[in-house]
């Protein structure tokens, strides 16, 4: 089969090459891969770490074989519709004819999505999942809270990003409001995802920092803002957004979830009372955090089920999608297949996509 090897340096390529088709442990599935996803974490984590490998995450395609204990589950089949997240930079990687995940970070793929957009969601979703439900403990979709319970506001820095626009819909699902949405140009992204009755907002946060904090405090209305979500986590963008949660209460505690691991966020102008909490969101498949990342879990017996947790939404994610209640990102397919990832990790690397996420149709 053809897999691409990416490239980090000197510069950014990739390298298709020959390689045999993967066999699946006990517990994976083989996917023939229609359309594969790309994150910025596939050329930013490589870059870091200066090493060569299929970096592809986000996959969407059609059971090939499966491992013996998923066999025996009897819960997929071979020729099923599926999309899957991989184990980061691990063999078996998106960007290939056949590519491997784990059965429990593995959904089927209703009838009315397509695999363009299914593409655009494995990763993110989690990612989005884990920061608002397990690091914050929000209520989770299949459990929202109560209509009794008042408001809840939630903070989303970066709303218009594939990760900000997961967060938004998950919240909403989850009853949570308002939800204060901090964007930029691609503000329509984020336009039909918010319910404005609820007392949700747009801020633009080109007004620059001191603006926005005084437009998110009239926005609140009042409200003490406890959770907020950085989906950007770059250039220092937490620190604001840890005042501005600050400046909405008399006292903690306060919780902002960030993304960027290779942030130590102990800046000065942290106010003491905000935790900040780094979301790994290999910790769906590992259960842990590796001992360098930053502001992990006090807890970390309670990361262990994040493997449960996975499972679990991912599942919920399907009867969402099948249902009409949630949806994938907005794409651009890049054309010329797995010879196209090269030109699509750059524009992604050049901040080129603006409220969408880069697919490539394999087959």
């Amino acid at each position: 089969m053809k897999e691409v090897i990416v490239h980090p340096l000197p510069r950014l390529r990739a390298e298709i090459r020959d390689v045999p088709i993967p066999v699946p442990a006990d517990d994976e599935i083989v996917i023939k891969v229609v359309v594969a996803g790309s994150n910025v974490k596939d050329w930013s984590h490589i870059t870091a770490l200066n090493i060569a490998v299929n970096s592809g995450d986000d996959i969407a395609g059609v059971v090939y074989s499966l491992g013996p204990f998923v066999q025996n589950t009897g819960e997929f089949r071979v020729g099923d519709r599926v999309a899957a997240f991989h184990r980061m930079l691990t063999p078996g990687g998106a960007y290939a004819e056949y590519a491997v995940a784990p059965a429990h970070t593995t959904f089927i793929i209703p009838d009315n999505i397509s695999f363009e957009e299914a593409a655009t969601i494995p990763l993110v979703a989690l990612t989005a999942a884990i920061s608002l439900f397990r690091r914050q403990c929000l209520p989770p979709p299949w459990s929202p809270l109560p209509a009794s319970a008042g408001p809840l506001p939630l903070v989303v820095y970066g709303a218009s990003s594939a990760l900000g626009t997961f967060a938004i819909k998950l919240a909403r699902l989850s009853n949570i409001h308002p939800i204060i949405a901090i964007c930029g140009a691609s503000h329509d992204v984020v336009d039909g995802l918010l319910d404005f009755s609820r007392g949700d907002r747009i801020i633009d946060y080109r007004q620059g920092v001191e603006a926005m904090k005084t437009a998110v405090k009239d926005a609140l209305a009042g409200l003490e803002a406890r959770h907020a979500l950085d989906a950007i986590s770059s250039k220092g963008t937490w620190i604001p957004l840890a005042q501005m949660l600050h400046a909405s209460a008399t006292s903690g505690p306060f919780q902002v979830s960030v993304v960027a691991g290779s942030n130590r966020y102990d800046d000065e102008g942290i106010p003491s009372s905000v935790e900040l909490l780094y979301t790994y969101v290999g910790s769906g498949h590992y259960g842990s955090y590796k001992p360098s990342m930053p502001k992990q879990p006090a807890d970390k017996d309670s990361v262990k089920f994040d493997l449960e947790f996975a499972y679990v939404f991912y599942r919920y994610l399907s009867r969402l999608l099948a249902r009409g209640d949630f949806c994938g990102h907005p794409f651009e397919v890049i054309p010329g297949g797995l010879a196209g990832v090269e030109e699509g990790l750059n524009k992604l690397k050049n901040g080129e996509a603006r409220g969408i996420k880069y697919v490539y149709r394999i087959r």
